[in-house]
């Protein structure tokens, strides 16, 4: 393999594997996972019996399909049931192996805890060193992180730039004022070439740096790439933003996301063409959110996530609620592992005249008017399908001259573009909208406030 193609992929025979080869390593990791699985945590031996099926029985990825899937609120309830804050997931002593212990945000419900080993976290780390070579970091970069710090992530992320030969610059993530503040002067005496951080943070700094008088785009200017999402899909509106605000060309700024409970994190490469995931470290598919079968390629549906080398939480068969569209196709970049173009949350989509409508959907409709923003909240007011879409909206006030034509020209392309009429509401500032953890609340179910 020539040189280049050396530097291209950080493990350049897993990563463009042939996908019979994936399948067969895979179908060999997921017999292991259900036997391990079923040996070692409560939970499977119990959800395994209650659906007549035994370690023995799966032979085959089809096989494998036939089992429950895994759903947050099991583990809650639970953990309402017992006090066991693991749900009876977890498979290995918990004194003497388990490295850290975190909880999800929150997104949907209370928040979920899960575990890590050492063995976990090399593995864990092992997949965001891949993911983040294929998006141009290298031995020597300055890496500038500004994230929440308690979400277990953090851990192997921060493993992984220690392995790839980063420099790394430690600093609290919290979008708040004074801290954004101090972010802007750390951009600009230690010059980071690689920034990374959720939505949130970075229009902070950028905001930040308004206050301050000084120009975003000078800022950043310091940056090869920035690596965005980390809970928010980052979609072609958002990444336009970006670029305008901060001067970086929209094909090297990145998405990065996942799903804390499974390990399972995912990122785009340079052709932007879906977000990447690790198919020799986890065993994704799409299933109708109903019937909870498996669809055919290229189908809408749930991503269900199976983790193929957790050895604390064992996690087979994990419901998302997540909407997505899986390609198997190469990319190319050259990898062979699958490619994810993830829709939203189930939760987060509203029901406008009998149509299913996501986050994103009005992001892309609404992107290209100045002042908006991705931060909104969808109010559902009621049960069953809504005649109007209900929304408060935190804009850019910079960039809007008269609020109530920019009020008429977001019903206007909602209209035009979705066939929905519209109420919206603009608030002062972001911190008017409601929050869970670091994230905005996208649909805000008012029917339960009323119960």
């Amino acid at each position: 393999m020539a040189k280049s193609e050396k530097e291209k992929y950080w493990t350049p025979i897993i990563e463009t594997m042939p996908r019979k080869e994936i399948e067969e390593l895979q179908t060999k990791k997921l017999i292991h996972a259900v036997n391990y699985a079923y040996s070692n945590a409560e939970h499977y031996k119990k959800s395994f019996k209650e659906a007549g099926i035994k370690p023995e029985d799966v032979k085959t990825i089809d096989d494998f399909n036939k089992l429950p899937i895994l759903y947050k609120d099991e583990i809650r309830e639970r953990l309402q049931q017992t006090g066991d804050p693991f749900g009876g997931l977890l498979a290995i002593d918990f004194g003497e192996k388990i490295l850290n212990i975190a909880a999800s945000t929150g997104t949907t419900g209370v928040p979920t805890v899960y575990a890590y080993s050492w063995h976990d976290r090399q593995i864990s780390s092992e997949q965001d060193s891949r993911l983040k070579w294929m998006k141009g970091y290298r031995p020597g970069d300055v890496f500038f992180m500004v994230g929440p710090r308690w979400h277990a992530y953090a851990s192997q992320l921060f493993y992984a730039m220690d392995a790839m030969g980063l420099t790394v610059l430690i600093d609290c993530g919290y979008p708040l004022p004074f801290i954004s503040k101090k972010h802007v002067m750390t951009m600009k005496t230690l010059k980071p070439n690689v920034y990374a951080s959720p939505n949130i943070s970075l229009y902070s700094i950028i905001e930040a740096a308004k206050s301050m008088n000084e120009d975003p785009r000078d800022v950043f200017s310091c940056c090869k790439l920035i690596d965005a999402g980390y809970g928010d899909v980052l979609t072609t509106a958002v990444r336009k933003r970006i670029e305008k605000e901060t001067g970086i060309a929209s094909e090297n700024i990145f998405d990065s996301g996942g799903i804390a409970e499974p390990l399972w994190y995912y990122g785009d490469c340079e052709f932007h063409v879906g977000n990447h995931c690790l198919d020799d470290l986890f065993y994704t598919n799409v299933c109708d959110l109903e019937t909870r079968e498996p669809l055919a390629k290229g189908e809408k549906g749930e991503c269900v996530i199976t983790n193929l080398f957790s050895e604390s939480l064992p996690i087979i068969r994990w419901g998302t609620e997540d909407m997505t569209i899986q390609d198997l196709e190469k990319c190319n970049c050259g990898r062979t592992h699958s490619r994810w173009t993830l829709l939203g949350r189930d939760a987060f989509a509203t029901n406008i005249k009998g149509t299913k409508t996501f986050p994103t959907e009005i992001e892309n409709a609404l992107g290209d008017i100045p002042g908006f923003t991705e931060y909104f909240t969808i109010l559902k007011y009621k049960k069953g399908p809504m005649e109007i879409l209900k929304m408060k909206l935190a804009v850019d006030q910079t960039k809007i001259k008269d609020q109530e034509k920019f009020v008429k020209e977001v019903k206007s392309a909602l209209k035009e573009k979705m066939g929905v009429e519209s109420e919206i509401e603009v608030v002062k500032t972001i911190a008017d909208l409601p929050f869970v953890g670091h994230k905005v609340i996208k649909v805000l179910d008012l029917t339960k406030e009323a119960e």
